[in-house]
Order: structure tokens, then C-alpha cells, then sequence
């Protein structure tokens, strides 16, 4: 019996360096060691076990979060895409008024519609680059008097007086819908303007810029002149058209007085 207790007991005797101290004898038991690392080891596997289970769930944390980026990435798409199809839409609704307007006096650049509001002409496409107040048309056009004011019954714009030849510059970012020559307005440029504006460029001596082509605001697109039976001398007749309606230009023009 006494060496079987033995074999079940584990003697570790500690010696110390300093010899007044004496020795000390620790007697544990083997059933108590195995309890010892069954604990320590339960522990080790917890500890494991819950590093994996907290990297799995950290992973599945940062894929939902991905996820929902992605989401929110769509539905901006979307609602881009929304944006541009309204565009699109009113572009059409516009191009089908005024070729009607000028039918048998003009012939249309064949382009469709879809490449008007393409990523690459249509500034209004990446949201985050743009300033609103660029697609409004703001700026003076040509710099030079008023000889003539908006009425909207009779005279759907101003005419602004200037020597022959002189720059005249795109008032908003846009899209030209309209390059070419009638009899009565002469050479005619009309600009479409996210947001529904729309601005008009008459009697020109000479246009810039071709149908299809995207400017900027301040851009020069056409030449002042005194082309088409209207006229009657030098100067530029400009119109700006929200939502299909005529608009006075003066409650837009900041700069307008600055040239006169």
C-alpha cells in the first residue's frame, strides 16, 4: 500500500541557495495534476475556440459592411440612372419640339438621343464633381448693352449688342442639342442645361460648336453676327427656357449690367 501511494503522489523538494533556509517538500497528488491540465487544457481549447469563433464573426462583420456599401453604391447607381433616364426624357420632349418648330427650315445632325446624356457629355452624371449653380445658366453670354427686353408674348429674350465677331460664351454647362442655320435667326445654337433649362444663341456670324458636343460654362461657342431676316443689325439674341417655359434672362444674368 505504501508504494502504491507513492506512485500516486508527486514529490518535488526545492533547495534553496541560501543554506539557513531549509529545504521545502511539496507533495501533490497525480489525480490532482491531471484535474490541473484537464482545467488548463479545457482553457486552452476556450480560449482557441473563441479566437476563431471571434475572427469568423469579425469576417462576417466586415462582409455584411461591404455588403451594405455595395448596397448603398447600387441604389445611388439607380437613382443616378433615374436621373439621367428624366434627362434623357426631357431632351427628347425638347429635340421633338424644336425640330417641329423649325421643320422644312433646318435639317437635324442625326444623333441619337442616348449620346446627348452619354457619361462623357453629360456633366450631371458624377454628382459629386459638380457644382450646381454651373448647370444654371448664370453667366452673361457676351458682354455688350441691351437694345431689346424680354416680353414673354412678343420677345421671348434679349438682344444684346456687340461688334461683329465677338466670343460668345456658353452660359451654363451643358449639351448642344441644336447646330445650324434658319431663315429668320440665321445660324442658331440651343444648349440643354441639366435641370431642365434650355438656352438659346441667335443670329450668330459663325458656330463653334456641333450638335452632340458637351461645353462648359464659359466656353466660347459661337461668333456674334447678324445673320437670319430678323435681324437688323449686330448683336446676339438669347433666350433661357426652363421646364419648356421662357424665362426672363435678367433674374439669371449676375453679370449682365457689368458690360453696359
Amino acid at each position: 500500500m505504501h508504494k502504491k501511494d507513492k506512485k500516486k503522489i508527486l514529490s518535488i523538494l526545492l533547495i534553496p541557495d541560501n543554506q539557513e533556509v531549509p529545504p521545502k517538500n511539496f507533495r501533490i497528488r497525480y489525480s490532482t495534476l491531471n484535474i490541473v491540465f484537464a482545467v488548463l487544457g479545457v482553457f486552452f481549447i476556450s480560449i482557441v475556440y473563441g479566437i476563431v469563433t471571434y475572427s469568423q464573426v469579425l469576417q462576417k462583420a466586415s462582409l455584411k459592411d461591404k455588403q451594405d456599401q455595395e448596397l448603398i453604391r447600387l441604389k445611388e447607381q439607380l437613382r443616378i440612372s433615374s436621373q439621367l433616364q428624366a434627362q434623357l426624357d426631357t431632351v427628347k420632349a425638347y429635340r421633338d419640339k424644336i425640330s417641329n418648330s423649325f421643320q422644312g427650315y433646318v435639317k437635324f445632325v442625326d444623333k441619337k438621343d442616348e449620346e446627348l446624356l452619354a457619361d462623357k457629355n453629360l456633366i450631371l452624371s458624377d454628382v459629386n464633381k459638380v457644382s450646381i449653380f454651373k448647370n444654371i445658366p448664370l453667366k452673361t453670354p457676351v458682354s455688350g448693352f441691351v437694345s431689346q427686353e424680354f416680353n414673354d408674348v412678343s420677345h421671348t429674350g434679349i438682344d444684346i449688342v456687340a461688334p461683329v465677331g465677338t466670343p460668345v460664351q456658353a452660359a451654363a454647362d451643358g449639351v448642344v442639342i441644336f447646330s445650324g442655320w434658319t431663315h429668320e435667326d440665321g445660324f442658331v445654337l440651343i444648349l440643354y442645361h441639366p435641370g431642365g433649362y434650355l438656352t438659346h444663341y441667335r443670329h450668330n456670324s459663325q458656330n463653334l460648336v456641333d450638335t452632340g458636343m458637351a461645353v462648359k460654362q464659359g466656353a466660347r461657342i459661337a461668333l456674334l453676327g447678324n445673320s437670319g431676316e430678323l435681324s437688323s443689325g449686330p448683336h446676339l439674341h438669347f433666350e433661357i427656357w426652363k421646364d419648356g417655359k421662357p424665362c426672363n434672362p435678367r433674374e439669371f444674368l449676375l453679370d449682365l449690367n457689368l458690360g453696359e
